[in-house]
């Protein structure tokens, strides 16, 4: 790897430019977040510009960057997924006006140049690594433990739904009080001048 830093991108033929690029994106990866890259998948490699996916042992990385002359990785932008803040669908991409992808996480978001590749590539590909870092005893194993897994959901939402009718109901029942009210004070103001009459 040390002899690779010494050398130009653009002295290099692809397949060399290829290789400058993971090892750049590897040693950042391990300088800048402290954890190996598992697995890197290339959204864009062209001269010194990349944009890849990358798989860490606690999470994702979208990077967006380029290789300086020394052959390191200085990135400008970036999307951190952890693990354990990741849901699954929590993930999403499309693309934007000028047809570049956008990837969005929480409230975070990165826009990679436009690819042959769908942003849905992108989108399960990450979904993917991260699903495996959550490991199997997160994952349904049968049938049995998916129906489960549904009859709660059901559950839960019919509780959401019986406390939303509750309080329907309940602010009917105040409004069905005051119309009571105001009727009956309506009612006894009409009472008493007919009352003087007499």
């Amino acid at each position: 790897m040390h002899l690779l830093l010494n050398v130009k991108v653009h002295e290099w033929e692809p397949q060399g430019r290829v290789m400058l690029h993971r090892n750049a994106i590897e040693t950042w990866t391990n300088d800048k977040w402290g954890q190996q890259a598992i697995q890197i998948a290339e959204w864009l490699i062209e001269e010194d510009i990349v944009q890849a996916f990358v798989r860490l042992q606690r999470g994702a990385l979208i990077i967006d960057g380029t290789i300086d002359q020394t052959g390191h990785l200085q990135c400008k932008s970036h999307l951190h997924i952890p693990f354990d803040q990741w849901n699954p669908g929590s993930i999403q991409a499309s693309r934007t006006r000028d047809s570049s992808v956008r990837f969005r996480h929480r409230h975070a978001e990165i826009t990679l140049s436009a690819r042959f590749r769908a942003p849905e590539w992108g989108q399960a590909l990450l979904e993917e690594w991260l699903m495996e870092q959550r490991g199997e005893e997160t994952r349904p194993k049968s049938s049995e433990q998916r129906l489960a897994t549904i009859r709660r959901s059901k559950a839960s939402v019919e509780r959401y739904l019986e406390q939303s009718n509750l309080d329907y109901a309940q602010e009917l029942l105040l409004l069905t009080k005051l119309s009571i009210h105001s009727a009956e004070r309506h009612l006894s103001s009409k009472k008493q001048p007919s009352d003087s009459e007499e």
